[in-house]
């Protein structure tokens, strides 16, 4: 879980998410990309008194592709689950994912369905796609983003050596699912449940950078093109 000068009470929700699993058997990576903020997120972290949680610290602010890749790279387990450090994991969110890879070895990483919620209270579903076939798969990448990343866990064996790019600003994680499923040949799916919170707020990236996001998912759909797959209708 990449971190950055995170609101006290968005990072305990989901610290708390992440700690409450039905599975508890994991090491849980916090890396901080807030040099300037090490002391008080570190407390934070440690008020909790739980030996599975891991501090990783960043010797400069490098942005969120950077950190999750020190998080990959330091990672033992199998299996690796993204989260931010602002959403929440419902409570079988590992136990759901791990089942599913587990009778699923075929799959390189699977995502799920999410609730996001505003600060007024409001939510709303936010739906992915389930694919059962690498064409519809690879389809679905014209249509928006088909994952939403903090709810998406990867087979580390299918990572491999890809890794989030950095040249990225705000499209990341559609450049490495992407990557994975063309370029790889991974397969990949979402779960039909809910198993993320997802807080929408004012300072979410996504609203803040909607051209670059838009320049750079342009750029990415070339790159697929580009790799001569056909894509039927």
């Amino acid at each position: 879980m990449p971190i950055y000068q995170t609101n006290e009470i968005y990072l305990r929700e989901a610290i708390e998410s992440v700690l409450g699993q039905t599975y508890s058997h994991f090491e849980f990576l916090i890396i901080n990309d807030s040099p300037d903020d090490d002391l008080r997120l570190r407390q934070i972290a440690a008020s909790y008194n739980d030996d599975r949680i891991v501090w990783l610290q960043s010797r400069v602010n490098s942005g969120i592709a950077t950190a999750s890749n020190i998080g990959i790279d330091y990672a033992q387990g199998s299996f690796i689950a993204m989260i931010d450090h602002d959403d929440i994991c419902v409570p079988t969110r590992f136990e759901q994912q791990l089942e599913f890879l587990l009778e699923n070895p075929s799959f390189g990483f699977v995502g799920g369905q999410a609730e996001a919620f505003y600060p007024d209270g409001t939510t709303v579903v936010l739906n992915y796609p389930i694919s059962s076939t690498k064409e519809e798969l690879r389809q679905s990448f014209f249509d928006g983003v088909p994952f939403l990343n903090p709810s998406v866990m990867f087979r580390k064996s299918a990572l491999g050596a890809l890794r989030y790019a950095l040249h990225y600003k705000v499209c990341t994680d559609y450049d490495l699912f992407a990557r994975l499923i063309f370029s790889q040949n991974i397969m990949a799916t979402n779960l039909p449940s809910i198993i993320l919170r997802y807080r929408f707020h004012n300072v979410n990236t996504s609203f803040n950078q909607y051209l670059l996001a838009e320049q750079e998912t342009n750029e990415i759909q070339h790159w697929i093109l580009q790799q001569g797959v056909m894509l039927s209708k």
